[in-house]
C-alpha cells in the first residue's frame, strides 16, 4: 500500500532542517529541559548563588557583607518618625513623640505695693499696682486682684508681706494681713498673719504671709488688711523703694507635681 503525506525522516534533524524560531515555548514541554542540557558554566553560577551566604559589600550608612551594620552616628533625627518639634528643650518620649522637660510653674505673677493710708478698725484692700511679671495677663493692675485661667485650677503658693509704718505715738498697734478668695469659689481659703509692734516701740512692721491654697477656674485673689492702732490714728503702707527693695509685694504661681 502506498504511504500519503510526508515522508518521515530516517536520519536525525540537523539544525538546518528546523525554521529558524519553529520551535516556541509551547512546544517544549514543562521541565523537559534538564540540568543536563543547561551549559555548565550556567550551572555553576546557579549553584553558586544557591549557597551564597555573602552579600556585595556595603558602605555608606549600613555596613557590612555578611550581618549589615547600621555605622555609628548614620541615625540623625531627621530620620526618626517622632512627632512633635526636636530642638533644645524637648526630648524623645517612650511614644515616639518630642515632648518638653518637666514642665514650668504658671500661671505666675508678682505685683508691688505702692504708698497708701489706712483708716484705724478699717479693712482695705493693698494697693499693689505696680507689676513686675505676670505670664498669664492673669493679674489685674487695676482691682489688685488674680483670677486663675481656664484650665489652670490646681494648688497655688501665694506669698508676700505689707510693710506699715508707724509714729512713735502709736503704740499698741497691731495688724492683719489676709489673702481672700471669694465666696462662691470652687474653693475657700485664707492665709493670715497677725503681727504687732514689739514693746510698744513706734517703728516699722512687716506682716508676711505664705501658703498653699487650691484653686480653681475664675477663684480670685486680692490682699486685705487690717490695722488697729493704739490711739486709733491711722497709718501708713509703705510702697517699694525701687528696684531693688521691695517692701510691700505679693505673688503667687502654680506648683506642678501635686
Amino acid at each position: 500500500m502506498s504511504y500519503m503525506g510526508k515522508v518521515r525522516p530516517t536520519v536525525a534533524l540537523t539544525s538546518s532542517d528546523i525554521v529558524d524560531g519553529a520551535i516556541t515555548t509551547d512546544k517544549v514541554v514543562d521541565d523537559a529541559v534538564t540540568a543536563d542540557k543547561v551549559a555548565n558554566a550556567i550551572n555553576t553560577s546557579i549553584a553558586a548563588n544557591t549557597a551564597k551566604v555573602t552579600n556585595a559589600t556595603h558602605t555608606g550608612d549600613v555596613t557590612g557583607a555578611t550581618a549589615l551594620t547600621i555605622a555609628t552616628d548614620a541615625v540623625d533625627i531627621g530620620m526618626l518618625s517622632a512627632t512633635g518639634t526636636a530642638d533644645a528643650t524637648t526630648f524623645l518620649r517612650g511614644d515616639n513623640a518630642w515632648a518638653s522637660a518637666g514642665g514650668d510653674n504658671t500661671p505666675a505673677f508678682l505685683a508691688l505695693g505702692v504708698a497708701q493710708t489706712l483708716s484705724h478698725d478699717s479693712s482695705a484692700d493693698i494697693t499693689m499696682s505696680n507689676e513686675i511679671y505676670d505670664t498669664d495677663s492673669a493679674y489685674d493692675t487695676g482691682t489688685y486682684k488674680f483670677t486663675v485661667p481656664v484650665g489652670e485650677a490646681g494648688k497655688y503658693l501665694v506669698y508676700g508681706q505689707v510693710s506699715f509704718d508707724a509714729a512713735a505715738s502709736q503704740l499698741g498697734l497691731a495688724a492683719t494681713t489676709v489673702v481672700k478668695i471669694p465666696s462662691g469659689g470652687s474653693s475657700i481659703g485664707q492665709i493670715y498673719n497677725n503681727t504687732s509692734f514689739k514693746n510698744n516701740y513706734g517703728d516699722a512692721m512687716v506682716c508676711t504671709f505664705t501658703g498653699v491654697l487650691v484653686l480653681g477656674a475664675g477663684d480670685t485673689l486680692h490682699i486685705n488688711a487690717i490695722a488697729d492702732t493704739g490711739n486709733s490714728s491711722t497709718i501708713s503702707v509703705v510702697g517699694d523703694q525701687g528696684s531693688d527693695r521691695y517692701y510691700t509685694f505679693w505673688g503667687a504661681h502654680k506648683l506642678i507635681g501635686v
